[in-house]
């Protein structure tokens, strides 16, 4: 599915193995590419594949798994997501309110905020509508860039089957939303935006909650936050610290992957 996504942005997804994808975007007659969380490396393919597409400059994200060849001789590059924290939802649901600190159990009590919980395939277009205004005011007000809209759009309808979108109300007032992924009964925090109001009572909180019962129900195993703060690259996701903090709050178990690798061939 995330294949479909990138090809609806620009990117040409060339499949190498089971599991294993180059994502490449044609630049007039260069390429750039990326290959994300590969079980292996094939490095005679990938220089054939160099050489065909013209690639300029090559990212490698290793999974937790990956094989490297001896002597891969790449350069460390900081990337996006190369830490994230998950959730055990074998648990049972008293044990997992138990498991989080206080000031989130407690932030869950003093909510005066509805959940609606939607599955993608039953948005309206008011709540596409609704999602767009809460990313653009949310931006506005942390002074951030989000997503472009092409790319959350292409989201959005690649993965109709396979997701929730989580918005909270004050009164009749959408204040903060969660869109939350699943695949292989992992389901992933993948964006969350809100209004002063939506903090002010805590909406981030129940949001969070209510997406993991929902997906605990639906037979997942996991909730994976997604991305968080990386203490290697301080610089890089000094941003990243407040919903770091945030998430903390649930106790989540934290995972990092190994470095991301780039390669130029200029």
């Amino acid at each position: 599915m995330h294949a479909k996504v990138m090809g609806d942005i620009g990117w040409q997804t060339i499949r190498l193995s089971p599991g294993s994808n180059l994502y490449l975007r044609r630049l007039g007659p260069v390429s750039v590419a990326k290959l994300q969380r590969p079980r292996a490396i094939n490095l005679p393919l990938l220089n054939a594949l160099r050489k065909q597409y013209h690639i300029l400059t090559l990212y490698l994200e290793p999974g937790l798994k990956t094989i490297y060849p001896p002597h891969l001789g790449w350069s460390v590059e900081p990337f996006a997501h190369s830490c994230t924290s998950l959730v055990d939802l074998s648990l049972s649901s008293s044990q997992l309110l138990a498991s989080f600190n206080q000031n989130t159990r407690r932030n869950l009590k003093k909510s005066d905020i509805t959940i609606r919980s939607i599955p993608l395939s039953a948005l309206s277009a008011s709540d596409i509508e609704t999602f767009f205004a809460l990313q653009t005011s949310w931006s506005h007000l942390k002074h951030l860039a989000s997503y472009p809209l092409p790319f959350m759009r292409a989201v959005l309808s690649r993965h109709r089957k396979d997701g929730y979108l989580h918005l909270a109300y004050l009164g009749s007032t959408p204040i903060a939303l969660l869109l939350v992924l699943v695949h292989d009964r992992v389901a992933t925090y993948y964006v969350a935006f809100g209004s002063t109001l939506g903090y002010h009572h805590s909406a981030p909180t129940l949001l969070t909650w209510t997406a993991m019962l929902t997906a605990k129900n639906q037979g997942c195993d996991i909730f994976d936050f997604g991305g968080i703060y990386d203490a290697r690259y301080p610089r890089m996701y000094k941003k990243w610290r407040g919903f770091t903090q945030f998430k903390a709050g649930f106790r989540p178990t934290v995972v990092s992957y190994p470095p991301t690798y780039l390669k130029l061939f200029w």
